[in-house]
């Protein structure tokens, strides 16, 4: 009979669990252990392709991941922010674009809209057009101070 493991993860409750064979759940936990390392091809990229020199947080995940413990709602809308932004053409997010990565990540934050209108009225975001809003300079080097330079990146 063949042995059998599982591993589960809670990590609050972003979860992750594994269960089969043996050997199949010992080349998963290797398979995490490489993207918690950051050896896998960034998914968040156009082609896949992830080069750590240019850019120290190809991922989205990665990225939000340098947000301290601390953070709140409003930080982590505008970090989310900052980074569709930063991987958009027309270099402005909508609140639902970084509502929809921090929900993808297991963060769910109560109310988007009010955490970014509190991000404009401390003049860390300003509307570019009807509904996409740009982090701005104040609201760059706030990030920077609470995230480090991966804002740079």
């Amino acid at each position: 009979m063949e042995e059998r493991a599982r591993v589960r993860i809670n990590l609050a409750q972003r979860e992750f669990e594994i269960e089969g064979p043996l050997a199949f759940v010992e080349s998963q936990l290797a398979r995490l252990e490489q993207l918690l390392n950051g050896a896998r091809a960034a998914p968040d990229t156009p082609d896949g392709a992830a080069n750590a020199s240019q850019d120290p947080a190809p991922t989205f995940g990665a990225f939000i991941q340098h947000l301290p413990n601390n953070a709140t709602d409003v930080d982590r809308m505008l970090a989310a922010g900052f980074w569709v932004q930063k991987h958009n053409p027309d270099e402005s997010f909508a609140t639902a674009e970084a509502s929809r990565r921090l929900v993808e990540h297991g963060y769910k934050i109560g109310n988007p809209s009010q955490c970014v209108k509190q991000a404009q009225l401390a003049k860390k975001v300003f509307v570019v057009t009807r509904g996409r809003y740009r982090v701005s300079q104040t609201g760059r080097a706030y990030l920077r101070q609470i995230m480090g330079p991966v804002v740079d990146g």
